[in-house]
This record gives structure tokens, C-alpha cells and sequence, in this order.
């Protein structure tokens, strides 16, 4: 069989994924037809598996996709949402938005249905509201084919709910930097213990394994100069033998081709590929940027800072060593409000944070080197 698919769940499956939380934007919305023509490129390349929730692009993705993929049959692509744990409060929530979901997203049914960003406090949610006796009816009546639930806590947590019921797959993020950084090792043997069906997000970790620092891409560069930087991350990723699906956000068609060519090709990583990753990972470590996902769900901040954004520009300084480019991001394209020196130390970003970073204090540190940063460049 092709390396591009696998059998899973009964049928022919891809292994990427399009996750659908990047597609690009105008004027601070999807750009329609752009995204569109990246969705048929994919469906028309057996990228047909395509994973959205309600929040993705302030609860637009769902709609978008609503319209958008009716031009196929149901039958021949995978739809996959996620109940938004965090808005279920009271009894009834949780009936009120799958339907909301189903009928934005135009389908009768999802292939893949999930609960959304499950940490310890929101699994408390979960077992208030038996949110997995929910789903598990949303199955038992056909709406749902396969259930399952994305994470972000400690190995521990997840063992113990992994393990209080029966899953059908579990969506996790692992790449090569959080293996061993953020002990996503112990997480995903936690998954192949159980004989859980791993769904990879982030395999990129929001384009931070896709470009870095002149001197750290260049391992991969002399080894094969005519790999992208990101194929190394995905094919790491596809080479861990209890992957199914692997998500990847493709904001524009050079990516989405990319890709595609990967996986067309699959070629697991080899031994001395393994050494070159670990030197890279090396380089990365001493580098120690910030280990934003650009997820959003820190926003929005009430003084109107732009977490993910400050972050952003800080992490593409910190690989490009490019301080004239930094600066101006920084300090021209956006608003003083909107910079980390405007972080007011309230904390309420802080538990919000998948990646349990200390934001503001990561904030002061950036914007501290801007101020220095900008005085260096003339």
C-alpha cells in the first residue's frame, strides 16, 4: 500500500490530515476562495480527512467547511469536530452545541468526534456532565463513528482517564522537540499500552520545527538539500509505529504541496537521520525559545496584549537572527497596547496555556529585549 494511507477504522485512511485552524485569512477572515482551493487540492490528492472544532477561527472553520465540502460526497472524506468542554455549564449545553455543530458543518454525521483540549480541571466537566455518556449515545445513534479526546496535562492524568473508558483513538501533540522537552514519550507509550490509536497534532508544533536559526537548519541542509525542513518533523512523527492520523495546519499551497510530497513518498526516518534530529535538537535547546503553538486559547487578554503574536515575532527572531526584521514587527506592526510591555501580571492567561507557559513573564522578558534589540539596529 501506498505510505500515504493506512488502514484504520475500517477503511483507508490518510496519514495527514488537514487540521483546520490556519487556513488563510483577509481582512481578519478565511479567505474563501483561497482556502477553498487549498481544500480541493487536498480532497484531489487523498488528503481527504480534515479536522475542525468550534472555536477554530472564531467558530468560522466549521462554516467554512460546511459549505465548502458538501461538494463531495459524504462518503469519500473524513469530518472530524470537538465539543467545546469549556462552554458545556449547565444541563442541556452539550445536546445544544453538537447540533449546532452538525448544522453548521452541514453533515449528518462526524467520523471523528472528540472532547476538546482535556486537561485535570476540565475533565471534572467531563465527569459532572457525563460528557462521555454523551458521546458515547451521540454513537449509538450513527452521529458519531468514532469517539475520542484531544490533551494537554501531565502522563499521569492521561493514564487515568485514558483508561476509564473505552476510546476509539486519542489526539495528543508529539514531534521530536516535546518528546523529551515536554515528555510526550511517556504520553504516547501511555496510548500504545493501552492500545489506543495515537491522532498526532502540532507534528510541526505550529511551524516551529518548519525553519530555524541558519546554523541549526543547516544539519538537515547538508544531509539533503533538497528537503524541506518541515518533512523532517513529519516524517519523524509518521515513523512511530502507533501514528494513525497526523494533523498538519496548511496556511497556503507551498505547504500544502510539501506535504503532500511527503507523504506520497514516505520514507521513515533512518538511524543517521535520528543522530542529525538529535543534533538539532541540541542547537534548539541552547536557542531555548518560547514554546508557543500559536493556538490562541490565551485570548483574548483584557488589556489587549497579543500573546501568541508577541511570542510569534520573538520565536521567528530567535531562528532568523534577524533583528532588523524583529523590530520592526515588533514596534511598527503592532500596537504599544498589543506589545508585552503592556502585560499587566493579572495571570489569567496562565491556566488557559496548553503549553503551561509563564506568560507573563516570558512578556517582560521580550519586551525587555526588544527595547535592547532596537537600539542595535539603525
Amino acid at each position: 500500500m501506498d505510505r500515504k494511507y493506512i488502514e484504520q477504522f475500517g477503511k483507508s485512511m490518510p496519514r495527514l490530515g488537514y487540521g483546520c485552524m490556519r487556513f488563510p485569512v483577509k481582512d481578519g477572515k478565511i479567505d474563501f476562495e483561497a482556502s477553498r482551493e487549498l481544500i480541493h487540492h487536498a480532497y484531489n490528492n487523498g488528503v481527504n480527512y480534515f479536522d475542525t472544532a468550534y472555536n477554530y477561527h472564531n467558530e468560522e472553520s466549521e462554516i467554512f467547511l460546511g459549505k465548502v465540502l458538501p461538494e463531495y460526497k459524504r462518503d469519500t472524506y473524513f469530518l472530524t469536530s470537538k465539543l467545546p468542554v469549556w462552554k458545556v455549564t449547565e444541563e442541556g449545553d452539550a445536546e445544544e452545541l453538537f447540533n449546532q455543530q452538525l448544522k453548521k458543518c452541514n453533515t449528518e454525521y462526524f467520523d471523528f468526534y472528540l472532547l476538546h483540549s482535556l486537561r485535570e480541571r476540565s475533565i471534572e466537566t467531563v465527569e459532572k456532565f457525563k460528557l462521555y455518556d454523551f458521546i458515547l449515545k451521540k454513537k449509538q445513534e450513527g452521529k458519531i463513528k468514532n469517539i475520542g479526546f484531544s490533551f494537554h496535562d501531565s502522563n499521569e492524568v492521561l493514564k487515568k482517564f485514558a483508561s476509564a473508558h473505552k476510546w476509539d483513538f486519542v489526539q495528543l501533540q508529539i514531534n521530536y522537540w516535546d518528546w523529551e522537552e515536554y515528555d510526550a514519550k511517556s504520553m504516547y507509550e501511555t496510548l500504545e499500552k493501552l492500545n489506543i490509536p495515537c491522532f498526532v497534532m502540532e507534528p510541526v508544533r505550529g511551524g516551529f520545527l518548519a525553519s530555524f536559526a541558519p546554523h541549526a537548519m543547516k544539519h538537515f541542509k547538508d544531509y539533503n538539500p533538497q528537503s524541506s525542513v518541515a518533512s523532517w518533523a513529519l516524517r519523524w512523527v509518521a515513523s512511530l509505529p502507533n501514528t494513525a492520523v497526523i494533523l498538519s495546519g496548511m496556511s497556503n499551497m507551498e505547504q500544502l504541496q510539501d506535504n503532500i510530497n511527503t507523504f506520497t513518498d514516505l520514507k521513515p526516518i533512518n538511524d543517521d537521520e535520528q543522530k542529525i534530529i538529535d543534533s538539532v535538537v541540541e542547537d534548539l535547546r541552547k536557542i531555548k525559545p518560547v514554546p508557543c503553538t500559536g493556538c490562541r486559547y490565551c485570548m483574548d487578554c483584557q488589556y489587549g496584549v497579543d500573546i501568541p503574536g508577541v511570542f510569534e515575532v520573538y520565536n521567528d527572531y530567535k531562528k532568523s537572527e534577524n533583528a532588523a526584521i524583529a523590530t520592526r514587527s515588533y514596534f511598527m506592526f503592532m500596537d504599544e497596547k498589543e506589545q508585552g510591555g503592556n502585560c499587566q501580571k493579572c495571570g489569567e492567561c496562565i491556566p488557559k496555556c496548553p503549553q503551561q507557559i509563564d506568560i507573563p513573564h516570558e512578556l517582560e522578558q521580550i519586551h525587555s529585549e526588544m527595547l535592547q534589540l532596537k537600539d542595535t539596529v539603525k
